[in-house]
């Protein structure tokens, strides 16, 4: 048979739960079909406009190799005047089969002159087969610019062969500084595709460091997303975004509006279910616990009532001669009287606390003189059922505000329950000591236990713990432990058990030091 809290939350999961499931995903799947769209478009924009840029570095780097084809003043000086002209070109080389001619753009110190030769020399021998290639395209009647791998940072290098050289296999190599380049030949021409419609930036791909912009614009407004990498720079990317509120702007803002939505929607949907279920289990569990509790109540209050009217009536009819039995029966009323006078006041109390009208009168106190009070009127009650009560105080312990009454009452709890779920070991320990600024008190038993799962809810008003056969024949109003944890909450301390299965229980109360 199914549970009804099972049938109340199959049935709100079938009509809340899974259709907003099923159309969130169906939603979540248009919206990102609709962002690949504008991606595309994005992606074809910012083709084109790579391709411009790129096309331009190429035709900048042409016109060097042209003025150099094409030079009347002779090769080294048409190399001297473009150095002069752009401030981006750090060095040019000569390389023929025989000969490596070097031209700095400034004299530098020997030490360093060689060692920048060197560098453009194993660059050159290290890009053999690319500058093969630059040779076969030149006699093919084509001029190639050809993209060298360097280990300087911040610098490229290009090369080319030459058309009208005089030596055969003549290549030119340019060593520019790349900050310098982007600078002066590619910014002019991005600020003119740009037309102040776009942000686009130039950025090392390792650290993703911006070393150009456009436009100058806050941080918050920059989110470049598309990047592709500038063929004649290796290790440099070109990003572009548009200004304003673009197309991708607002599809990503109403993306991102019907994401917040549908998420919000199916959470508090889901909270709403799970809030509604959990109330419902709730107070169908607690009005079994009421019921059960009423029950056990009313049981716990007939027995001493039956036996208070027998042993009243069996001596108001004077059927008993001896004052030794009538001592007897005094004893056996005295005794459920009081029983019945305890779990009445526990009801009493329980209630106040319900309406939130119990109240509290600290004082400072000696925890240990005080428990030593509560077990010297409690251990007669405890031989009488073969108890061993074991009280081990902690020395030096420091003056506590407590009210008397109510710490007596959660003592005598929690030695109730000990009592209780005890089976063949007879044993309460009780013990007291100091700990992280709190004086503590523990009773131990060495009964039943308490399994994992019930631990978290003993302290809830009306549970009782059932399993087990003296778990399920020990009565009790399932009040006791939230007393205890009330009147610990009162105290601005706090209740910690330790149990396992078949080897007993440790509650530990633990009340704040006073300052």
């Amino acid at each position: 048979m199914i549970k009804p809290g099972l049938k109340i939350g199959i049935a709100l999961t079938l009509m809340l739960v899974l259709p907003t499931l099923f159309f969130s995903a169906y939603e979540m799947g248009n919206l990102s079909q609709n962002e690949m769209v504008v991606d595309s478009i994005y992606s074809s924009q910012l083709e084109s406009i790579l391709f411009s840029v790129n096309q331009y570095s190429d035709d900048v780097v042409s016109s060097w190799a042209y003025q150099l084809d094409n030079s009347k003043d002779g090769l080294e000086k048409e190399i001297r005047k473009i150095s002069a002209k752009n401030y981006s070109i750090d060095a040019i080389a000569v390389v023929t089969s025989r000969k490596f001619r070097f031209f700095p753009k400034e004299k530098i110190p020997r030490d360093s002159l060689h060692l920048l030769q060197g560098t453009l020399e194993r660059a050159f021998s290290d890009n053999h087969k690319m500058i093969n290639n630059l040779q076969r395209y030149i006699k093919s009647g084509y001029q190639k610019i050809g993209v060298l791998e360097t280990e300087m940072e911040g610098k490229s290098l290009f090369a080319f062969a030459r058309k009208q050289a005089s030596e055969s296999g003549q290549t030119i190599l340019f060593l520019l500084n790349t900050l310098k380049f982007v600078n002066e030949n590619l910014g002019p021409k991005i600020q003119g595709v740009a037309q102040n419609r776009f942000y686009i930036s130039v950025f090392e791909s390792a650290s993703n460091r911006e070393i150009y912009a456009n436009a100058i614009h806050e941080e918050e407004d920059k989110n470049i997303q598309h990047k592709k990498d500038i063929w004649l720079l290796p290790g440099y990317q070109m990003g572009i975004q548009m200004k304003g509120n673009t197309v991708e702007d607002l599809v990503h803002e109403r993306t991102t509006t019907n994401f917040i939505l549908l998420g919000v929607m199916n959470v508090v949907l889901l909270l709403g279910a799970w809030f509604v279920f959990r109330n419902i289990r709730q107070q169908i569990r607690l009005n079994q616990m009421k019921s059960e509790f009423i029950s056990n109540v009313s049981h716990e209050i007939r027995t001493p009532l039956a036996l208070i009217n027998m042993y009243s009536e069996t001596l108001e009819m004077g059927r008993v001669t001896s004052d030794e039995k009538r001592m007897e029966y005094y004893r056996i009323i005295n005794t459920e009287t009081n029983r019945l006078s305890s779990m009445v006041n526990k009801i009493l109390n329980f209630g106040k606390i319900e309406s939130g009208r119990r109240e509290y009168h600290f004082q400072n106190s000696d925890l240990n003189s005080e428990l030593d009070m509560v077990l010297q009127n409690y251990r007669q009650h405890l031989d009488r059922k073969g108890f061993a009560l074991e009280f081990s105080p902690g020395n030096g312990l420091p003056i506590i505000a407590v009210d008397r009454e109510a710490l007596s009452e959660a003592v005598i709890n929690l030695i109730d329950n000990a009592v209780k779920y005890s089976d063949q070991d007879r044993r309460i320990a009780i013990s007291t000591g100091k700990e992280n600024g709190f004086v503590f008190l523990q009773v131990t038993d060495y009964g039943i236990g308490i399994a994992p799962k019930d631990q978290a809810l003993v302290f809830d008003k009306f549970y009782r713990v059932t399993k087990g056969d003296l778990a399920h024949k020990a009565k009790g109003s399932g009040i006791g432990l939230s007393i205890v944890k009330h009147i610990m909450e009162a105290h601005k301390g706090n209740i910690e058990l330790r149990s396992r299965l078949g080897e007993g229980s440790c509650f530990g109360l633990y009340f704040p030091v006073n300052n």
